[in-house]
């Protein structure tokens, strides 16, 4: 699977990225939601994105609206990464693939990733 990691925090995207890189994705990653929007106008639509909520210049949620209005990436799933135990609720309503607590268990990790990869729009 092709697979975006989007979160401002550089050591758990390294380490995200580096294990789903180990699992045999093809991964990418960016800083927020701005950096994230032109990964995609680059080209290569993912598999999965993996976005982080609380993030500068364009957080999680505005990241969501601009990809939901883009007709060839709106479809695209998306597993929210938040601290906030309260956010499921928020991303079930938001439309979301799946969400993951922080601190982040490798094991759950792996197998929102493996459910995803049969959600609609997933492509491997």
């Amino acid at each position: 699977m092709q697979i975006l990691v989007i979160d401002d925090d550089n050591d758990l995207r390294e380490i995200i990225s580096v294990v789903l890189a180990a699992e045999g994705h093809e991964v990418r990653a960016a800083v927020d939601g701005v950096a994230a929007l032109a990964e995609l106008r680059r080209g290569g639509r993912p598999s999965l994105i993996l976005l982080d909520m609380m993030m500068p210049r364009l957080d999680g949620e505005g990241f969501m609206r601009a990809l939901r209005t883009d007709p060839s990436l709106a479809d695209v799933p998306v597993v929210i990464l938040t601290a906030h135990p309260g956010a499921r609720q928020e991303a079930t309503a938001m439309g979301a693939a799946g969400c993951l607590l922080k601190p982040v268990e490798l094991a759950e990790l792996l197998a929102t990733v493996e459910h995803a990869r049969h959600a609609p729009g997933a492509h491997p």
